[in-house]
């Protein structure tokens, strides 16, 4: 093979490698879902007195989150998460 073909199929392959690897991603719909499991967690008492602020203020800045990326129609579903998480 000469350099020049050798250059071409590694080209061929690297984009190959790139189109298979997809960078993981979040929706907003994953990020709404991922609040509500943690506030039925801890209705349901999953986590122990000590953890309580930690997962309080980690479910708080994951409103935030999505509160702030969500489009008009959807921040009342985000306002509802919140209230469910107060409940």
């Amino acid at each position: 093979m000469t350099e020049a073909t050798q250059a071409v199929e590694a080209e061929a392959v690297a984009e190959a490698v790139a189109e298979a690897v997809e960078a993981p991603t979040l929706t907003l719909h994953d990020l709404t879902l991922t609040a509500n499991i943690i506030d039925l967690s801890v209705q349901r008492g999953a986590f122990k007195g000590a953890e309580a602020e930690q997962v309080g203020q980690m479910f708080n800045r994951l409103v935030a989150i999505i509160k702030s990326i969500a489009p008009p129609a959807a921040e009342e579903d985000a306002a509802e998460v919140e209230s469910e998480g107060e409940g």
